[in-house]
């Protein structure tokens, strides 16, 4: 592993990984770090951890939408450096992507044929993919779960090279504290499991053997957390929703995410289904091969390609299955990299294999001009991005919009509206908790009739309702005086403070 890691071999690594820690930073100097509701609730998590009251979300209750590690994370490295987490977040991504970019550096260096050339390109790609800056710029669990898939990676090959059961069990914690920072770490135990059942360096009894132990290390946490979901909360990952897109649709969705991660993302844009689904079969037939030549299959390319197999499969399945956001960059951050590696993996080969000086020229330089055209493609978005976060802020809670709030600044004013005795609901109470401390109630989303037919049946209760961009799934200011009369008590320029209420004793008094 020294040797693996070593500077004197990997100082184009090292150069790449302090380029990405600066990158970070300087997308994110001058509004901090980008906060979005996800990011509140590992922040929340992380904050009461310590305060004395364990895995509970700014809403106080026990957290189950999410994995615990990431959070338990952020908490420890806040109980070590006394800092809040938005102090620290900012380094912390930053070191984060430069340990990515570092360890991607060594695994090419370790490739079956590569150069110099080839890995400064890729690297370069890496350290300005707008998919990667935009997670890196975020308080979320990707950052952190992209660098167990890069550790994962290393250390199947070594499995690969020396089929111990230390080596094993090895990969299985890794894979068991993905599952833990993200639920789609199980792609990891699918990467793993795939790559052992298929390894016939090994005997049928020793690959049943290694699977079975594997998949216990693998799962063991995962089942820890979700049997600790279900008894304080009676479900295992929180509400989830049943899917309302088509399997064809996602493919879609992945193919336009895959079109804007190649040179000339406008003109494949149009072809995103035949994309995707091409990159998919793709990854599959050539899994399929090296499973039955055995060739390369102990090698990092085969390792990156398996992974891009199963996490690719995993995401268009089981968006078509269980209903979330759109299949999107962020979502798919974890796959750039071994994405990155399965379409250039055979540039250094083919550069050895041409033994006509023109032709290795020729197809040199046509390489080298793909791979300026996407570093131009992806450069001219991140400086658009960088212009506007300069100006205003990173998109979440932390834009200046938010922070010059009146709404905002009038309830860090005065508490006095946080009335224990009448709930208080908002269309954005994750920024209510980030900028008061204050704990409210969310409206509910329609598609929750029980949640809806509950807040009807509340006689009283405060609204604080922001101006923002709908959320086209919560309940909106009219359907809510369908059943209320909304009195109102402040209105600023951003939002309002309500009384929503039964009572009509209550209509012409001020609040």
């Amino acid at each position: 592993m020294a040797s693996f890691l070593s500077l004197k071999k990997n100082y184009d690594s090292f150069i790449a990984a302090v380029l990405g820690f600066m990158a970070i930073l300087l997308f994110t100097h001058y509004g901090g770090i980008g906060i979005s509701p996800d990011s509140i609730m590992y922040t929340s998590v992380a904050r009461n951890m310590n305060a004395g009251k364990w895995l509970l979300g700014y809403d106080n209750k026990p957290m189950v939408l999410f994995p615990v590690l990431y959070p338990v994370f952020l908490g420890v490295i806040m109980f070590i450096t006394r800092l809040d987490v938005i102090a620290f977040a900012p380094s912390l991504n930053g070191l984060l992507f430069a340990g990515v970019l570092y360890l991607s550096g060594c695994i090419m260096q370790r490739f079956t044929t590569t150069s110099r050339l080839y890995k400064a390109f890729v690297l370069l790609i890496i350290i300005v993919c707008p998919c990667l800056t935009d997670v890196y710029s975020m308080l979320w669990s990707e950052t952190l779960f992209i660098f167990w898939v890069i550790l994962f990676i290393i250390f199947m090959l070594r499995y690969l090279q020396k089929s111990t059961l230390k080596n094993l069990l090895l990969i299985g914690c890794i894979a068991a504290l993905s599952c833990i920072t993200r639920y789609a770490g199980v792609t990891l135990i699918g990467t793993g499991g795939l790559l052992i059942v298929c390894f016939s360096a090994l005997t049928w009894k020793n690959r049943i053997f290694h699977l079975v132990l594997f998949g216990y290390a693998s799962i063991s946490l995962l089942a820890i957390n979700l049997i600790r979901n279900q008894y304080t909360t009676g479900m295992l990952t929180g509400v989830r929703q049943k899917g309302i897109v088509s399997l064809h649709d996602n493919i879609q969705y992945f193919g336009n995410v895959l079109s804007d991660w190649l040179p000339f993302a406008s003109l494949t844009r149009p072809f995103s289904f035949s994309l995707g689904l091409i990159f998919l079969l793709g990854a599959l037939i050539t899994f399929i091969y090296r499973v039955k030549k055995q060739k390369d299959y102990k090698s990092f390319e085969n390792i990156t390609t398996t992974f891009f197999l199963v996490f690719g499969w995993f995401m268009v399945i089981s968006a078509t299955v269980s209903r979330y956001e759109p299949i999107n960059a962020r979502l798919l951050s974890p796959l750039f990299i071994s994405f990155l590696f399965f379409c250039t993996q055979s540039i250094p080969r083919i550069v050895k294999f041409i033994n006509n000086k023109i032709f290795k020229i020729c197809f040199v330089l046509v390489m080298v001009s793909l791979a300026a055209v996407l570093l131009f493609q992806h450069y001219a978005i991140d400086t658009i991005t960088y212009k506007s976060e300069a100006e205003g802020g990173i998109g979440g809670y932390t834009e200046d919009d938010w922070k010059q709030s009146q709404t905002l600044h009038y309830l860090q004013k005065d508490s006095s509206f946080f009335n224990p005795v009448i709930p208080v609901f908002s269309n954005a109470n994750h920024a209510v908790y980030f900028y008061t401390g204050q704990s409210v109630f969310s409206l509910p989303e329609r598609v929750h009739t029980n949640k809806v037919i509950s807040l009807n049946a509340t006689p009283t209760f405060k609204l604080i309702w922001f101006n923002t961009e709908e959320n086209a799934d919560l309940l909106t200011l009219n359907e809510l005086k369908k059943n209320k009369s909304m009195i109102p008590i402040k209105t600023f320029n951003d939002g309002s403070l309500f009384l929503c209420t039964n009572d009509t004793s209550l209509l012409h008094k001020k609040f």
